[in-house]
């Protein structure tokens, strides 16, 4: 019995020396390894949180590697050991405050509690500012007194007591891996604390410590693994619906293409009843030649606002904020994108909608492709109180292609502040629409689209088929209109935007 007892001892006395037993090895080795492949894992998902944990996991590993017996890199790196033991008490601050970094992150604690996030951000600042300091004030000084004594005193009571704070706070959220960070920082937070205490009093038994901590890192990285697998469920989710979004536009694109094609056929088919009645034929002929016409226009006009590559750059767009798991971004373009589309298709289908719903849509085309620019553009929409846009009434879509002319060949070319202003006013019998912006110029917008070999510019082709549509609304009331193309300079004759000024008729269907 006593020899067992001995035995039991000498177990005891052998765990409470992990330098010489391997102890120290084993942690260090699984220590570098983990922080090697969640770094790896940080440049394949450029996700902050693995690169936090990583760097935590090597600074205990430089903090704990060193004190091993018989273990090949301690061996090369005996001449820092005396630096080591100098910069003790500033590498355990380091890497305790790297994990309330890796902790905050974790759990995105941003999205459940931002303002305990700032406050510790700012926390973290004060803390590395500190720790640099009074580093370089020891290293100069020789003398690591006022560096130990802090770390001791005054940072190991606050970190506690933040902890605990912290953990509480944490509890509350509705994080799904809260309780991995939890148990693992709890335990840890109980076994270290006791560790320490053991060491202070003169009966040291600090494989409790790697034991902690052990335990600690094995519970966050399986809490990583949870925390990715999350993330791609969730850009699944959010693929999944824009491709169901995409599939209902298309679908609503192809009924809307099947009723203009049945009403083109209704036409014909009157056509082909009346040629009994030679001058009525001749006269409906007519009618129904101008309504084709004007079909034709609205098909090219829901073909040229539902472009694919003005689809495909939105969808690209909505794909990076995913990504990126920028959620809340991705959300706010994908809502209105699908509100700009069902607004074009269901306005596609009339020949005429009030100034008002015109001026809706174009703020909506505007805050959309201004995502896209990240919000460069001042735009304004100014319309003048006498203007009644309830009941004037005007083609869809009818100025859209002025403002992405501008947007794209005045303003995307351009450096520096961007403005771009839509006006309404009364002129006599006319409403006078003003669009201007402060973009390179015409000149300067052909040059560069010459220079990319562009035939015909995309937005030319929309402002023709504009044209082409007020011709025919025009003609329809036996009415006028007007479009003046104006270059604007500065006074040392440099351009410095363009300004189209439309007059259309009040009384336009």
């Amino acid at each position: 019995m006593s020899s067992s007892i001995l035995n039991n001892l000498n177990n005891i006395q052998a765990l409470s020396a992990p330098q010489e037993n391997g102890i120290v090895i084993l942690m260090s080795g699984f220590l570098l390894a983990l922080g090697l492949y969640h770094f790896l894992l940080y440049f394949q998902n450029k996700e902050k949180t693995f690169l936090y944990y990583s760097l935590y996991a090597f600074l205990v590993f430089i903090y704990t590697y060193h004190r091993a017996e018989h273990f090949i890199l301690a061996d090369i790196s005996k001449p820092l050991l005396p630096f080591f033991a100098f910069t003790y008490d500033a590498m355990k601050w380091i890497y305790a405050t790297v994990y309330l970094l890796f902790a905050i992150n974790f759990v995105d604690l941003h999205k459940h509690n931002q303002k305990l996030s700032n406050l510790l951000n700012r926390f973290i600042q004060i803390s590395f500012a500190s720790i640099l300091i009074l580093t370089i004030y020891a290293i100069v000084t020789n003398n690591k007194e006022v560096l130990d004594v802090t770390y001791n005193f005054v940072y190991l009571p606050i970190i506690f007591t933040l902890s605990v704070y912290i953990l509480w706070a944490i509890w509350r959220t509705k994080s799904e891996v809260k309780y991995y960070l939890l148990i693992g920082a709890g335990i840890y937070l109980v076994v270290t604390t006791y560790s320490h205490y053991l060491t202070y009093t003169g009966k040291p038994f600090r494989v409790l410590f790697y034991a902690a901590t052990a335990f600690e890192m094995i519970l966050f990285a399986l809490g990583l693994g949870k925390k990715q697998k999350l993330v791609l469920e969730e850009k699944n989710r959010w693929k999944d619906k824009v491709i169901q979004e995409q599939n209902e536009k298309l679908a609503l694109k192809e009924l809307l293409t099947k009723e203009l094609d049945r009403e083109i056929i209704k036409k014909k088919e009157q056509i082909s009843l009346l040629h009994r009645d030679k001058e009525a034929d001749r006269i409906l002929k007519n009618q129904l030649e101008n309504s084709t016409q004007i079909l034709q226009l609205r098909m090219q006009a829901v073909q040229a606002q539902m472009n694919p590559h003005f689809l495909f750059n939105s969808l690209t767009a909505i794909k990076n904020y995913i990504i990126k798991n920028n959620q809340k971004d991705a959300v706010v373009y994908l809502t209105r994108f699908a509100k700009l589309l069902r607004m074009i298709l269901e306005n596609a289908k009339r020949q005429e909608i009030s100034l008002k719903k015109e001026i809706e849509l174009l703020k909506l085309y505007v805050e959309i492709e201004n995502i896209r620019f990240k919000n460069a553009i001042d735009f304004q929409f100014i319309v003048d109180k006498y203007v009644d846009t309830s009941s004037i009434k005007v083609p869809p879509l009818i100025f859209q292609a002025f403002i992405e002319n501008a947007i794209w060949h005045g303003l995307s070319p351009k450096k520096g502040d961007k403005r771009l202003s839509f006006k309404a006013e009364n002129d006599g019998e006319f409403i006078k629409i003003e669009i201007e912006d402060n973009g390179i110029g015409r000149a300067k917008a052909l040059e560069i689209s010459n220079r990319k070999s562009l035939t015909i510019p995309r937005e030319s082709l929309g402002i023709k088929l504009t044209i082409e549509r007020l011709e025919i609304y025009t003609q329809a009331l036996q009415a006028k209109y007007k479009i003046d193309f104006i270059d604007l300079y500065d006074e040392n004759e440099e351009a410095v935007g363009t300004k189209i000024v439309i007059h259309i008729p009040k009384n336009m269907p």
